[in-house]
């Protein structure tokens, strides 16, 4: 029996139209083989899943599976985070990185049978606040500040257009090569409870092991089983080291075996809470605009605060320890 009694499975009646929605059905039709009460339902509009997860979990599913992308399943977990019911995903989109880290083969079939195997685990999510503490979003891959906020998001938009994630690559240089790295304040409480404060020009919070595909054999040490975040600093660095450490990341020669970088001035630390605030410019009084992202979404700017929540997710995933290890 699946881990699952009554799910609903939430999709983008636009993203791959009808074909799309066959694949959703080959998987409905898999797990009602298994014996579960399942029930497919479109998303209404962009950034709706959220909403309509927490309707179904409301009326009583226990698991809510997003049949799509990355953007599908950083909309649903907006609504199955905090709850007893277990997030599940079907990968159908150009993106799909937590799939990826869950072992999740592509195709809607292959994903079902491997998903009637995993187990209902609770793990920490990620939350982020920004916009000065106004908003805040549920996170699972990585969230953070600065240029590659942008990347992410035309990265997303140029794939999603032209298809293939060369389209991320040839994003990130243009921003690389057109964009100044603008430095802002970081407020860092480690791991062991200890505070430090620094200047950085980039910051991301990873949570899974790896981004997969082209950056699979960068692993900077996140891991949806530790109970903490996984942050990247870029502090200084020339245009020059960056495609060297960039170059670096795609062949798995980025790093010594010591784990510091061979290039750019790049850090790795575990930490539990980070604030991000833009610095005064010229003491004009005036403040940098940074932007902030979470699971390749652009949300808004700094200051940003980013924290775990302990237990906060029932995800499907890989059963026992050596299916899924830190």
């Amino acid at each position: 029996m699946p881990s699952f009694r009554k799910a609903l499975l939430l999709y983008n009646p636009v993203s791959g139209a009808r074909a799309g929605l066959r694949a959703v059905e080959r998987a409905a039709a898999i797990f009602r083989s298994a014996g579960a009460e399942i029930h497919l339902e479109a998303t209404r509009s962009p950034g709706s899943g959220g909403a309509q997860a927490r309707a179904a979990v409301d009326a009583g599913y226990d698991a809510v599976f997003a049949c799509g992308g990355d953007g599908t399943v950083f909309d649903v977990l907006q609504g199955v985070a905090g709850t007893d019911a277990a997030l599940g995903i079907i990968p159908l989109g150009t993106g799909n990185v937590l799939a990826t880290d869950l072992g999740l083969p592509r195709g809607s079939e292959a994903a079902a049978r491997a998903l009637l195997l995993y187990e209902a685990r609770r793990v920490a999510v990620g939350r982020i606040s920004y916009n000065d503490g106004a908003n805040s979003r549920f996170f699972t891959v990585a969230a953070g500040a600065g240029v590659h906020a942008e990347l992410v998001y035309n990265a997303s938009a140029r794939a999603k257009r032209h298809g293939g994630k060369a389209a991320y690559f040839l994003s990130g240089f243009d921003l690389l090569f057109r964009h100044d790295f603008v430095p802002f304040e970081v407020e860092i409480t480690l791991a062991d409870g200890s505070t430090r404060r620094d200047e950085v020009l980039e910051l991301v919070a990873m949570r899974v092991r790896s981004f997969g595909g082209a950056l699979k054999r960068w692993r900077p040490g996140g891991s949806l089983l530790k109970p903490s975040m996984q942050l990247v600093l870029l502090r200084r660095s020339s245009r020059s080291a960056m495609v060297r450490y960039v170059m670096g990341t795609l062949l798995g020669t980025a790093h010594r075996k010591d784990g510091s970088s061979r290039s750019a001035d790049v850090e790795f630390l575990s930490a539990i809470r980070v604030a991000c605030r833009p610095r005064t410019e010229n003491g004009d009084g005036k403040l940098s605009q940074i932007s902030a992202q979470a699971d390749g979404e652009m949300l808004g700017s700094i200051p940003a605060e980013l924290t775990l929540v302990p237990d906060g997710l029932r995800l499907l995933m890989p059963p026992g320890p050596k299916n899924y290890t830190i």
